[in-house]
C-alpha cells in the first residue's frame, strides 16, 4: 500500500510540473502570434504603396516581388484599368508597365500614360518590350517621357538598370500635334484625310510623318502602319 501511494504520488508531482506549464504556454505563443500579425499590418499599410508594376505575367510577378523588390511597398495590377485608381496617388513615385503581356491595346495604354505622365513630375516610368523588336523599342521611347528596358534580361541586371540615375533627355516625345496624326493613322485614317482633321496642309503632314519616320527608325510609311497596327490589336476583342 505505501509502494503504490509514493507512485501515485510521484505521478501528481510529476504531472503537476511537465504538462501544466505546457499547457499554460500554448495560448500564450497563440496570443504572440496574432499580435506580431498585427504590428506588420499597421506598419505596412495597403492603402499606401511607392510602385506600380503593371503585367499580366503572374511568374514574372512573383520573381519581382520575391527576389528584386523585397521591401518595397510594391502593388501589381494585371492591367493599366485595374490599377487606374491608384495612378493618382501622390506616393507613387515609380511605375514599370509590361507592354509585352498587355492583352488591351498598347497604344491605347500608350496614350493613357502619355497623358498620366506628362502632368505628373517626379513620376519615373518603365516600359518593358522585348529585345527581338528595335522599331517598337524606338517608337515606345519617342512616345512620351518614358524609359524603355529589354523585358529579357537576368535579375541583378534589371535591378541595376531600374536603380540607375535617369538619363539626361536627347530628345523629346512626339508633341500633341504628332501624337493626333499618329492617333488617326492608327485609326485607319489615310493621311490626306488626317491632315483635313488636323487642319494641317497636306504638304504639311507629309513632312511630319517623314519625321516621325526618322524617329521611329522606320525606312518607309508602310513600316509604320504594320507597328501601329500590331500596337492597336486588342486580345479581348
Amino acid at each position: 500500500m505505501r509502494s503504490v501511494a509514493r507512485r501515485e504520488k510521484k505521478r501528481r508531482a510529476r504531472a503537476v510540473h511537465t504538462v501544466l506549464p505546457w499547457r499554460q504556454d500554448t495560448p500564450l505563443v497563440l496570443d504572440g502570434l496574432e499580435h506580431l500579425s498585427q504590428q506588420l499590418s499597421y506598419a505596412l499599410p495597403e492603402c499606401i504603396i511607392s510602385q506600380i508594376i503593371i503585367s499580366s505575367d503572374r511568374f514574372l510577378g512573383y520573381a519581382w516581388s520575391r527576389y528584386l523588390f523585397v521591401g518595397k511597398r510594391t502593388a501589381m495590377f494585371p492591367s493599366l484599368d485595374a490599377a487606374r485608381f491608384r495612378l493618382e496617388d501622390r506616393h507613387i513615385s515609380s511605375l514599370i508597365v509590361d507592354m509585352e503581356s498587355l492583352t488591351t491595346s498598347r497604344f491605347a495604354a500608350l496614350a493613357m500614360l502619355r497623358s498620366h505622365c506628362l502632368s505628373k513630375h517626379g513620376l519615373r516610368t518603365w516600359l518593358l518590350v522585348s529585345h527581338q523588336d528595335p522599331p517598337m523599342k524606338a517608337f515606345l521611347a519617342a512616345a512620351g517621357p518614358f524609359e524603355v528596358l529589354e523585358r529579357n534580361q537576368t535579375v541583378q541586371r534589371f535591378r541595376d538598370a531600374l536603380l540607375a540615375p535617369p538619363s539626361p533627355e536627347t530628345s523629346d516625345c512626339f508633341s500633341p500635334t504628332e501624337w493626333q496624326l499618329l492617333t488617326l493613322l492608327a485609326q485607319g485614317q489615310t493621311l490626306v484625310n488626317a491632315a483635313r482633321q488636323l487642319k494641317m496642309p497636306y504638304h504639311r503632314a507629309v513632312y511630319r510623318l517623314r519625321t516621325l519616320l526618322q524617329r521611329a527608325g522606320l525606312p518607309t510609311r508602310q513600316e509604320l502602319t504594320q507597328l501601329l497596327h500590331r500596337l492597336s490589336l486588342d486580345v479581348n476583342q
